[in-house]
């Protein structure tokens, strides 16, 4: 049946076309081999992600990936930001991105704080740290969801050693990670050992090499200690970053 010149088609006749494919009535011979398969043939940004993995009872959501590791790297990105605003990329020991991490400066008076996002741009992590009168340590809470703490990083300053305390979300011990003081090795590589809560085992490395942290941490350790433990990469990059600037004023005030 047509009207005014024009084809309609009939019930029987209508079919549904997958996008990205050639219609049926295109005119190409049907027997030629698709040269696109969105499955097989992933754009670029598709190759530098992790699979998806679906959610767990009991994990937070976004924090299912982290389940199957042992090793994440923390590569900062190379961005000019007036602020010194720092971004990341966390990524797997294939170059795979799971998240990403920006600073904030300024945000609701914190003095420290880093949103981190899944590839699916929700924001699963936050670390905030906010000023604390009369107190020579520092205190970073790891929220996650955001909101919700799931443990804390303590820093207190000392002249020859770096020792950070992982705690869980009643401030109880859980790790400390140890190394060499901010006097030394501000400009160079530098390793970070996780220690047990008395320090009497290494169960784990935080190395920085140029501008990759490396996080080596137990298969089974709790999924949310892992996140802990990234939190506290951050914050020692953090730290490092402010000592050197320091440094630089004051060699050329």
């Amino acid at each position: 049946m047509s009207l005014s010149g024009y084809l309609i088609p009939q019930p029987d006749e209508h079919r549904t076309q997958m996008p990205g494919y050639q219609p049926l009535d295109s005119g190409l011979p049907l027997d030629l081999p698709f040269q696109h398969q969105p499955q097989e043939c992933p754009g670029p940004d598709l190759l530098n992600l992790v699979p998806y993995t679906p959610e767990i009872p009991g994990v937070p959501l976004g924090l299912e990936y982290l389940t199957q590791i042992n090793q994440i790297q923390l590569r900062q990105k190379s961005v000019y930001s007036p602020q010194n605003i720092n971004q990341y990329e966390i990524q797997n020991n294939m170059g795979q991105r799971i998240y990403s991490a920006k600073e904030h400066k300024e945000f609701c008076g914190a003095l420290y704080c880093v949103k981190i996002v899944d590839n699916m741009e929700r924001e699963v992590i936050q670390l905030l740290e906010t000023y604390k009168c009369f107190s020579s340590q520092r205190e970073v809470e790891v929220q996650s969801p955001p909101g919700r703490i799931i443990g804390y990083i303590t820093y207190a300053w000392q002249a020859f050693v770096t020792s950070l305390s992982i705690l869980d979300a009643f401030k109880e011990p859980v790790l400390m990670v140890v190394g060499p003081g901010f006097q030394t090795n501000l400009f160079g590589d530098v390793s970070f050992e996780i220690k047990t809560k008395d320090k009497s085992q290494t169960v784990g490395k935080i190395t920085k090499d140029n501008e990759l942290f490396l996080v080596q941490i137990p298969w089974d350790l709790d999924v949310q200690m892992k996140v802990v433990l990234m939190g506290a990469s951050l914050f020692l990059d953090h730290l490092v970053d402010m000592r050197r600037r320091q440094v630089l004023v004051e060699i050329n005030p």
